[in-house]
């Protein structure tokens, strides 16, 4: 039985998205893209035009599930604000279609994907390009890193690519279905905000 995901990272000004297909012992590569808005529109309208695109992706590639990037603040709160509304966007679409959805941190995708949670997006891209055995590296850096959430959802963190043969272990993606920190930090916030 094959299983599709799309793999998303979000982001305002540009959406890296990838699908991926599991068929036996290897992941397939399906299509790998970006959603770019206008710098200069409303961040209204850019969600907008993100949902409209995130939903004709999931009417033309139809994945089982959706593996996102979970938010992750390293100072910048401004930047971490646009990719949450991003985020909430491919989220609410995902629930619309009932399509299960899995996250990942940006390290646990890292090191199941590259070996290392502190690979940098150059090591991400390579070993994406060769798990799926793409002839050249998936453009922008955002498509490489949605292709690597979605194997990182198909379980492909133990994918072995020798000189001839690969092997696929589903039991890496254990743990994939839990609650991101940025969702049990709203439900405290949230829980906080009504006993005060």
């Amino acid at each position: 039985m094959s299983l599709r995901l799309l793999g998303l990272d979000p982001g305002t000004a540009t959406f890296g998205w990838g699908v991926v297909e599991t068929s036996g012992e290897r992941p397939i590569h399906i299509a790998h893209g970006a959603i770019r808005t206008a710098a200069t529109a409303q961040l209204g309208e850019r969600l907008i035009g993100m949902r409209d695109e995130l939903v004709r992706l999931l009417q033309l590639h139809r994945p089982d599930r959706i593996a996102i990037e979970r938010i992750y603040v390293q100072g910048n709160t401004q930047s971490a604000i646009a990719i949450g509304a991003a985020r909430g966007i491919a989220l609410l679409v995902a629930a619309d279609a009932k399509i299960p959805v899995l996250e990942a941190t940006p390290s646990e995708m890292k090191r199941a994907i590259a070996g290392s949670g502190r690979a940098d997006k150059r090591a991400v891209t390579r070993a994406v390009t060769k798990i799926l055995g793409l002839e050249r590296a998936p453009t922008p850096d955002d498509a490489a890193d949605a292709l690597g959430l979605a194997l990182w959802g198909c379980g492909a963190a133990r994918l072995h690519v020798s000189a001839g043969s690969s092997r696929f272990d589903r039991s890496s993606a254990r743990g994939m279905a839990e609650e991101s920190g940025f969702d049990r930090a709203v439900r405290r916030a949230l829980g906080r905000g009504r006993g005060a």
